[in-house]
């Protein structure tokens, strides 16, 4: 998977004539989103209980670890670190952490559903099934504290930040990695495009929001972290490849949600088929990674 900041993939025509209408969608969700801080019946729209949920979630996995792991070991993850993984997920980043903060540290990994964390203890990692608006956590634990495409997707998802940067230990670091749907309604053509434009509003329906990771660093300051870091990049891949394959089983999950905010199947049938050629390059939204440090006490 490539970074850059370009997509050199042609719309077709089909996709356009049906997108006019889902960008519009797409715009004043945005525009709303900025306005308020909860959707009327907040979900989260790719729950672990689908069929094919730990296939979509590897995949994810191996298109993201990589570039997550690495950050982390810059950020001084290792023997005796105490870590807490939240929206832990198919599980992958926090047995990495297994391997690299035990003996010696704290590995806990947190979901709303932990089904597919269920191996963790017998690397000698915990888990717990807790929603994080409402359940506690305990302040000043730990020394590394790692999200990645969860908090957009909760509708309180400043309560929930203010909330771990509390569970930081003095000196600890609180690492987040997030999508944005910076450029989304302009700058991705083709089927592709108007099938991730209504997988966002989707979701912004549902409660999420598509720009809230652009602010990141800004609210790790007003939440008194210290050292605070921001990057950003744009995934570009290759159809076929492991984060191809999770946006195709992405559109398999959420078919008929996309159905329902205006695209047409036969778009999600194109999409999938783009995503399958080899030959063919996208890109995806921003990744957006900020971190910061607990002062030290």
């Amino acid at each position: 998977m490539r970074r850059c900041v370009f997509d050199h993939v042609a719309p077709k025509n089909a996709a356009i004539s049906c997108s006019v209408q889902l960008c519009n969608a797409y715009r004043r969700a945005m525009s709303a989103s900025s306005q308020r801080s909860s959707s009327p019946k907040p979900h989260y729209t790719l729950p672990n209980d689908w069929t094919l949920a730990h296939e979509r979630l590897a995949l994810l996995s191996a298109a993201y670890d990589s570039d997550s792991i690495a950050l982390a070991q810059r950020l001084g993850v290792g023997k005796g670190s105490r870590c807490l993984e939240v929206g832990a997920g198919g599980g992958s980043f926090a047995r990495w952490l297994c391997h690299v903060a035990l003996p010696g540290g704290r590995v806990l990994a947190v979901d709303a559903d932990t089904r597919h964390l269920t191996d963790l203890p017998d690397r000698g990692g915990e888990i717990a099934q807790i929603n994080l608006v409402t359940d506690e956590l305990p302040e000043g634990a730990f020394d590394f504290i790692h999200t990645r495409f969860v908090l957009l997707h909760i509708a309180e998802r400043d309560i929930v930040l203010q909330r771990l940067a509390r569970v930081l230990a003095p000196g600890g670091v609180l690492l987040l990695e997030e999508g944005d749907g910076l450029g989304v309604p302009h700058a991705m053509h083709g089927s592709f495009g108007a099938v991730w434009r209504a997988f966002a509003l989707s979701t912004e329906i549902a409660g999420a929001d598509q720009t809230w990771a652009r602010n990141l660093p800004t609210q790790l300051d007003v939440l008194g972290l210290t050292d605070v870091r921001a990057s950003a990049d744009i995934p570009m891949f290759r159809g076929g490849s492991p984060i191809a394959q999770m946006w195709s089983l992405t559109w398999a999950q959420l078919h008929d949600s996309l159905v329902t905010v205006g695209v047409r199947p036969e778009t999600i049938a194109a999409a999938q088929a783009d995503l399958a050629e080899k030959e063919r390059w996208f890109h995806a939204p921003p990744t957006v990674r900020a971190w910061g440090r607990a002062p030290r006490a």
